[in-house]
């Protein structure tokens, strides 16, 4: 068992964006990866969850497996993500960002894994009274707890960590967690 992996999510249906946001650009790079980059010297491995029409146009990634939904869960959003790398890539420590958030820094990552401590099961930041759920780390032990919500259909993130032990950690970076969901977002924060 590793100590720590990290989840990129990049499945979602981009509804609002109205493509797919992981191949958004800043700066002549990709979203998904600004939120690898950010990974890759705190984890051990990196997997991003994705839709499996995605997956021939992600660009190529040294040292990260590219996985989809498990058929069971597929669909049911970031919880079905988190569940189905967990599912497949055993480690301690879970370290899970979106695809959308181009900002993102390995220096984020490791104040966040600066809190990392056996008693919890969830280091959630707070930046300006915000909970991050899809920005945080998650131990091994909440697996369970996400499988029988999934089994029920409760697919909220807000709901989850209400069963969870959680660590909340205010973080002042709000640039780093600036996440694109809008053609208008885009604009004013990549122009």
């Amino acid at each position: 068992m590793k100590e720590i992996v990290g989840i990129v999510l990049a499945g979602g249906q981009s509804r609002r964006f109205g493509e797919p946001k992981a191949f958004a650009k800043r700066d002549g790079k990709e979203f998904i990866l600004y939120s690898v980059e950010a990974l890759q010297h705190v984890v051990e491995e990196i997997v991003v969850v994705t839709r499996p029409e995605f997956m021939e146009h992600l660009p190529v990634m040294e040292h990260v497996s590219f996985i989809e939904d498990l058929k069971k869960y597929k669909g049911k959003g970031p919880l079905a993500g988190l569940f189905s790398a967990m599912s497949q890539c055993e480690a301690k420590w879970y370290i899970v960002l979106p695809c959308d958030t181009p900002f993102m820094n390995a220096r984020m990552i490791k104040a966040l894994q600066s809190h990392q401590n056996e008693r919890w099961e969830a280091i959630v930041p707070r930046v300006n009274g915000q909970i991050q759920p899809l920005i945080a780390m998650y131990h091994d032990r909440v697996k369970g707890k996400i499988q029988s919500m999934l089994e029920k259909n409760e697919l909220s993130m807000h709901r989850f960590l209400s069963v969870c032990h959680v660590n909340y950690v205010d973080l002042m970076d709000e640039r780093a967690f600036v996440n694109i969901n809008t053609k208008e977002e885009y604009e004013r924060f990549i122009g």
